[in-house]
């Protein structure tokens, strides 16, 4: 098992991102930009060699992104919509994606095995996503599918309503 660590703020600007272990060493780097077809998400090993890379090939509501190792392609992940909440599937390897995403809760599994968890933590260098990895040998593929499904469950925007702005009591003079 491994325990694997990146920083929310990283995370959520889409800019690179450093991948962590528990004693604090930099493991792996994410690179690359998602939210376009044709976009790419990369992630190397701090030697600089490519793991995995990610190429969006949908966008929509319901995306889809294709997975490839050492440029061989290994499966695809793709949103679906569930009875209460989202779920993803990663084709080829029969991985199931679900949990509370709104929490930054969730897991991987294949059918009754977990392959992954990963929850949103706090420690005294601020916020964290940590991610709880069954075998080291699917850290890298992991890391990815948490950032993709990190972005694309959450529910932007709820009821399609803005937010009623703020009454001002104070008037300026």
């Amino acid at each position: 098992m491994v325990r694997l660590y990146m920083k929310e703020a990283f995370v959520s600007k889409k800019e690179r991102v450093i991948v962590k272990n528990e004693s604090g060493q930099d493991i792996f780097l994410v690179v690359g930009k998602w939210g376009r077809i044709g976009d790419t998400l990369s992630l190397y090993a701090m030697n600089g060699s490519l793991l995995v890379e990610v190429k969006q090939v949908t966008l929509s509501l319901l995306p889809k992104f294709d997975l490839y190792v050492h440029n061989k392609k290994i499966g695809s992940i793709t949103k679906h919509l569930g009875y209460r909440k989202p779920y993803f599937k990663v084709s080829h390897l029969n991985w199931i994606v679900s949990g509370d995403f709104e929490a930054h809760c969730y897991y991987i599994k294949h059918l009754q095995k977990t392959i992954m968890e990963m929850e949103k933590t706090s420690i005294s260098f601020g916020d964290f996503y940590m991610l709880t990895i069954s075998d080291p040998y699917y850290a890298p593929i992991c890391v990815v599918i948490s950032l993709i499904v990190d972005h694309y469950a959450k529910d932007k925007k709820k009821d399609g309503k803005k937010a009623p702005e703020k009454l001002q009591i104070i008037q300026p003079v």
